[in-house]
């Protein structure tokens, strides 16, 4: 033990000896450690990890698998079948897969509050206790009055009133508040108002799929024994309800905080940002074997000497790789601390959505065994990685060549290991700044998509006219005088109502097909007699709304060619009538329009229905302006506009770049974080090639003089030099090319618009860290390029 003490004591000293070099070591390799712990925490949170509750390993999710959904949802009526005959849970909840927003006005002050619709027994499956008041009673997914339990952070935002109980708050009385570390099942959206179903569960019939649902297992009952279970239970719903539940089986997984549907582009974008992450620190351990490297050629006479002695290979290896352990456990323990700071500071935060305002998010990122033990294996990779070549270079010296002191001049043998960590470094910062090229281009693909309309000059905002207490006829006329008042603006073209934006989706609905009966998914959207035109929508066949489609005329329809095909193949659609279950009832095809994107920009072709806005009641309406300019001139203009018609609360208008930065969240927020580990690496490589490089100038300092006695000047020492650069790191960058290549091969198919070979990216990486390569070359060696020849023969 105590020759143990003694051995890690020199070792330290070493370190300390050489503290430049190992002070830029720890902070290379301790900035990727952290980022390595960061990313498993939060990959582990939202993967791995089920939601903050008590016996958090009984909670699953449900959800179900169709012939034309693997990933589908569930109807109340089912979810009700369900909770009642199953046996083998304590209790069954539901929870849709949306949000939404109310707001309340207060002497000219307007706060905004984000609603999570769940089932009156969701807190009672969680297993979690109010912070004040009570949570839902049985009965009350349909209360009389609206009910509302409110989070605990948005309580510490309204001022933690105690006596909060029984207030109304964005429409709801408030009956209790959720504990501090409550942070839903989905997302970690914490939101506002938690609120009972209510419309969204609509009613025990014929209702759309609109549900996950969250259960909690019985003592001693296994995930198998459920899972037979809940086969057996949709096979009754199939023989009692065949036209919804044939061909349908039940699909139970553990409770994360990604709903069934998310899970796959979370595991996408993870394994890219976990693949980025492990890169950068593939680039910190080159940085640190370097240096390592460096200070053991400078104890190779000390070496010799130990193996002149007698002592054995395997002990001077062992202390080297002390050496390394020392470095690697003091980045890891620092690390570790960044990312703990880290998760500290952002685990709760808020999060400003365009359009739709601030959202409140709790993650509860957690350093658990896990992301512990991924850690400790993070280290011993790193001490593996920078310890092992600097070890079995230093302890095997030329004791001719030191004892001479030949070793000093210039040559390519003693150089051959650090060259090829230069080059290794080099290779793979070039393939993660190849990753970002093929995310940022990916990104500009989706960017250049057609959308199915004119995105030209296109700017809207959200009115909430049930804040006005306004229903039915009032608020048809409200929507009139407001689309009135702002197509009345100077340089408006055109203005539109609708209940979504495009490119944001729109309601889920189920149709049922002309024969056999069965149902399909259709999502739809409710829009006013102005929406295509303003929006640039091609009108294939038949009409589109007018002033006559109203309360009391016949219903109508328009739908997408997707859709028309779909439903009548070779047919004439107009005057065909379609049979909808939101709410049930026969709609005639009056007009087909073009297909377009109303989700996803690289989302493949599907069925889509509007609604006319004269023929149904809608709470929330986007109205859309399209101006003659930018549009973002008009942003004041139209918020004076509904000022002047009596509307107490708007969202800020935006322009069409923001909802579609929006759309491109994830995408944008994986090319950010790719960008982000990206520069983090670049500047890794940086500061490894210049110390490289610069050490290895300065050993060749007595060639440097004998060629400068020789007559070589300065511009010939540094074309010497940049020349060697040049090899190495032409070397590195064409090994990361043929790795680019080979890596975009494997995640194309998650990227869009990209080809096996991306000569836009591959050149302008490889010329780019050329030219960084070059100049840090040159940098490095400005120092030692007017060198003394007396001074470099003395030098030894």
């Amino acid at each position: 033990m105590a020759l143990a003490i003694r051995s890690l004591r020199i070792s330290f000293r070493v370190l300390l000896k050489h503290w430049l070099l190992a002070a830029i070591a720890v902070f290379s390799l301790s900035i990727a450690m952290a980022l390595g712990v960061l990313s498993l925490s939060v990959s582990n949170t939202f993967l791995l990890l089920p939601p903050a509750a008590p016996e958090p390993d009984r909670l699953v999710m449900i959800y179900t698998r169709g012939a034309s959904a693997e990933i589908d949802q569930v109807s109340y009526a089912d979810y009700k079948y369900l909770r009642v005959h199953n046996h083998v849970f304590t209790d069954i909840a539901a929870a849709p897969n949306s949000i939404g927003l109310t707001a309340d006005s207060d002497k000219g002050k307007v706060e905004k509050f984000v609603n999570r619709p769940v089932s009156d027994n969701y807190f009672t499956v969680m297993g979690i206790r109010p912070w004040l008041g009570r949570f839902f009673a049985p009965g009350e997914d349909f209360p009389a009055k609206p009910v509302a339990v409110m989070t605990w952070h948005c309580w510490k935002r309204l001022g933690s009133d105690p006596k909060i109980i029984g207030k109304s708050v964005g429409g709801s009385t408030i009956i209790g508040v959720a504990p501090k570390d409550f942070t839903g099942s989905f997302y970690g959206l914490n939101g506002d108002l938690l609120v009972s179903l209510g419309r969204n569960a609509d009613s025990e019939r014929n209702d759309p799929r609109q549900f996950f649902l969250l259960a909690r297992l019985r003592p001693g009952v296994t995930k198998q024994q459920a899972q037979s279970e809940l086969t057996a239970l949709f096979s009754q719903l199939a023989a009692i309800n065949p036209k919804e539940d044939a061909h349908r089986t039940a699909v139970m997984t553990r409770a994360t905080l990604l709903p069934p549907d998310g899970i796959q582009a979370a595991l996408v974008a993870t394994g890219i940002l976990l693949a980025v992450v492990l890169l950068v620190l593939l680039i910190a351990c080159a940085n640190v074997a370097n240096l390592l490297l460096a200070i053991a050629v400078g104890r190779r006479q000390e070496t010799s000497i130990k193996l002149a002695l007698g002592a054995p290979r395997a002990r001077l290896i062992r202390e080297f790789l002390k050496e390394s352990a020392l470095l690697c456990v003091a980045s890891g323990i620092i690390g570790y601390g960044i990312a703990a700071a880290v998760i500290l500071r952002f685990s709760d935060f808020t999060y400003e959505v365009p359009i739709y305002g601030a959202f409140s998010f709790g993650l509860n990122l957690r350093l658990d065994a896990t992301v512990a033990a991924f850690t400790a294996a993070l280290i011993l990779i790193a001490i593996l990685a920078t310890g092992v070549a600097p070890a079995l270079h230093a302890s095997s010296p030329n004791v001719a060549q030191v004892l001479s002191g030949e070793i000093v001049v210039g040559g390519t043998r003693k150089t051959f290991r650090r060259s090829l960590l230069v080059i290794a470094q080099v290779a793979v910062c070039t393939l993660v700044l190849i990753g970002m090229g093929l995310c940022q281009r990916s990104l500009y693909n989706l960017r250049q998509v057609d959308p199915g309309f004119s995105a030209r000059n296109l700017i809207a905002t959200m009115l909430y006219p049930r804040t006005m207490g306004l229903t039915g006829l009032r608020t048809r006329e409200f929507y009139a005088n407001v689309r009135t008042r702002i197509a009345a603006l100077p340089g408006v073209e055109s203005v539109a109502l609708a209940a979504d934006l495009p490119l944001l989706g729109g309601r889920n609905g189920q149709v049922e097909l002309p024969a056999g009966g069965n149902k399909i998914h259709v999502t739809h959207t409710i829009v006013d007699t102005g929406y295509f035109a303003t929006l640039g929508i091609r009108v294939l066949a038949g009409r589109v709304f007018d002033s006559h489609d109203r309360e009391g005329s016949p219903a109508v329809v328009v739908i997408n060619r997707r859709m028309a095909d779909m439903l009548w193949p070779n047919q004439e659609p107009i005057g065909k009538q379609i049979k909808t279950d939101d709410p049930p009832r026969l709609l005639t095809v009056a007009g087909i329009v073009a297909n377009g994107r109303y989700e996803d920009l690289d989302e493949e072709p599907q069925p889509f229905m509007y609604y006319a806005l004269g023929q149904n009641d809608e709470d929330e309406i986007d109205v859309i302006a399209r101006t003659h300019g930018d549009p973002l001139l008009w942003a004041d203009a139209i918020s004076k506009a509904l000022r002047g018609v009596g509307v107490p609360f708007f969202w800020t208008p935006v322009t069409f770049d923001n909802w579609m930065n929006l759309t491109l969240f994830q995408q944008r927020a994986t090319a950010a974080a790719v960008a982000g580990l990206s520069a983090l690496g670049l500047l890794l490589a940086v500061i490894g090639l210049f110390g490289a490089i610069s050490y290895s100038v300065s050993e060749r300092k007595k060639e440097l003089g004998i060629r400068v006695a020789l007559g070589a000047g300065p511009p010939q020492l540094l074309t010497m030099v940049l020349r060697q650069t040049a090899r190495i790191a032409g070397a590195g960058i064409v090994l990361g090319i043929l790795l680019g290549v080979a890596a975009t091969a494997v995640v194309r198919s998650e990227l869009y618009g990209i080809g096996t070979i991306e000569w836009p990216v591959l050149l302008a990486v490889g010329a780019g860290m050329l030219l960084i390569s070059l100049l840090v070359a040159w940098l490095s060696a400005r120092p030692w390029l007017r060198i003394s020849p007396m001074e470099a023969v003395r030098h030894t």
